[in-house]
C-alpha cells in the first residue's frame, strides 16, 4: 500500500503534467489513508489539492486547501511543510495578502530555524508579484535578495534564473544599459556551461531593438527563437512572443515594443 505522501507526490507530477483529473483522483486515494498515516498526512494532501487548483488558473480554490495545510504543518511543527504552505499562500493571493504572506514565512523560518532558502525563494515570487502588479523597484529589490543569496548558495541555473528576473525588471524600468550588460554576462556563463539561455536571449533582444540596434536584435532574437521555437509548451501558450522573436532575427523594422510576462511556472 503507497503511503500519502508518495501519493501527494504522484499528485504534483500529475498537475505538472497538466494531468488535474489524475492528480486529484490520486489525491483522493490518499484521502482514504489518512487513518493510517495520521493527522499531519492531511497538511500534504490539502497542500497538493492547493497546488492543482492554482496550477489549472484557480488560486481562489487553491487559498482554502493552502490555508489548512499552514495550520496542519505548524500544529505539528512540521516546519518546511508550513513555510511551503505559507509561500503557496503569497503565490495564490492578491498584491497585499501576499505582502502579509511573505512577512509571516519570513518570520516563521526565523523562529524555527527553517533553512534560509526558502527566505530567497519567498523574495523571488513576491519580486514577480510586485513586477505582474506593475512595482519595479519593489521588484528589483526582491529579485536582487535572491541574486545575493544565488551567488553564495545556488548553483548556475539558479543564479540564472534569478538574474533573468533582475534583466527583465531593468528592462521595464528602462534600465537599459544595465539590462544589456547583465544579461550579456547571464548568457556568457550560461553558454560556458553549455545552456543557450533562451529567455535571457529573448531579454536582449528586446533591449536592443529598443535602444535602436537592430543587429544586434536580430542576434539575440535568432538565438532565443532557435532554442523556443522547439519547445511545444512555449508554441502552444506563447505564440505572440515567438511571433514577435520571429520578426525581431529577420531585422525588418522598428517594433513597438512592450514588456514580456515571466514563463509560466
Amino acid at each position: 500500500m503507497e503511503s500519502v505522501l508518495n501519493l501527494a507526490r504522484r499528485a504534483r507530477i500529475a498537475g505538472l503534467s497538466e494531468d488535474f483529473q489524475l492528480g486529484h483522483q490520486t489525491l483522493d486515494e490518499a484521502a482514504g489513508l489518512l487513518s493510517h498515516d495520521g493527522e499531519k498526512a492531511s497538511a500534504w494532501i490539502a497542500i497538493e489539492r492547493g497546488r492543482l487548483h492554482n496550477t489549472a488558473g484557480d488560486p481562489k480554490a487553491a487559498l482554502p486547501f493552502f490555508l489548512d495545510a499552514w495550520k496542519i504543518a505548524r500544529a505539528n511543527a512540521d516546519h518546511n511543510l508550513a513555510v511551503d504552505a505559507a509561500h503557496m499562500l503569497a503565490i495564490a493571493s492578491e498584491l497585499a495578502e501576499a505582502e502579509l504572506w511573505t512577512l509571516t514565512a519570513l518570520d516563521y523560518i526565523a523562529a524555527n530555524g527553517v533553512s534560509h532558502g526558502w527566505t530567497a525563494m519567498l523574495h523571488y515570487n513576491l519580486g514577480w508579484t510586485y513586477y505582474e502588479s506593475g512595482l519595479y523597484d519593489q521588484a528589483l529589490i526582491c529579485f536582487r535578495k535572491d541574486e545575493k543569496f544565488q551567488s553564495v548558495y545556488g548553483d548556475s541555473q539558479t543564479l540564472k534564473i534569478s538574474r533573468y528576473a533582475v534583466v527583465k525588471t531593468l528592462r521595464a524600468m528602462h534600465n537599459l544599459n544595465e539590462a544589456i550588460t547583465l544579461g550579456r554576462r547571464v548568457v556568457e556563463d550560461a553558454e560556458t556551461a553549455g545552456d543557450k539561455a533562451p529567455f535571457v536571449c529573448e531579454e536582449l533582444a528586446e533591449c536592443y531593438a529598443t535602444v535602436g540596434d537592430y543587429d544586434m536584435a536580430a542576434e539575440f532574437a535568432a538565438r532565443a527563437y532557435e532554442v523556443l521555437s522547439g519547445n511545444p509548451v512555449f508554441v502552444r501558450d506563447e505564440s505572440e512572443r515567438l511571433a514577435k522573436l520571429a520578426t525581431l532575427r529577420r531585422f525588418i523594422q522598428p517594433l513597438d515594443h512592450c514588456c514580456l510576462l515571466p514563463p509560466a511556472s
